[in-house]
């Protein structure tokens, strides 16, 4: 009787692990063949942590800390400015733009943020983040910029950035 009531509780637990899974694919979406093997890939969206590993580093970049701001990157990131410049190296990159002095008659605002994922098996994140530059007193829209920042193991391998200027 005993391992009837076992066998029995064991069909059942199977039964309701089976049932308890989708057979729903995954949410994907659009197309892209930006991978490394060239292949055609679908998004898929992506997480918080990558997002949040972006608005910390905005935090740093708006303290001016560069030494924080060295913890964001692999010591190999690209970096692509919008105005053509490029760096592939973090100590080329910080020494860029710790050069750069603010005049103090724009202001930075960050207005949005989201992950998108190739694989999400396989690791590795493109965050999308967009930015308004407006002059001191925040009422002259002066350009709006967008950046792209590559994210794996918890590291910005790749950053670009777009700009488009308001006329």
């Amino acid at each position: 009787m005993k391992r009837i009531k076992l066998a029995t509780l064991l069909i059942i637990i199977v039964s309701l692990n089976f049932s308890c899974e989708t057979n729903s694919p995954e949410r994907s979406i659009g197309f892209t063949n930006w991978s490394d093997d060239g292949e055609v890939y679908k998004w898929h969206l992506g997480t918080d942590t990558a997002v949040d590993l972006v608005v910390d580093l905005d935090k740093a970049w708006t303290k001016q800390n560069y030494s924080e701001m060295r913890l964001f990157f692999a010591d190999t990131a690209k970096f692509y400015f919008r105005d053509g410049k490029v760096f592939d190296n973090t100590n080329d990159f910080i020494n860029e733009i710790s050069t750069q002095e603010e005049d103090g008659t724009t202001v930075w605002k960050f207005v949005s943020a989201y992950s998108v994922d190739l694989d999400p098996l396989r690791g590795g994140e493109h965050v999308q983040a967009s930015f308004e530059v407006t002059n001191k007193a925040g009422d002259t829209l002066i350009r709006e910029l967008h950046e792209q920042y590559y994210v794996i193991d918890n590291k910005i391998v790749q950053w670009r950035q777009f700009s488009l200027p308001i006329k």
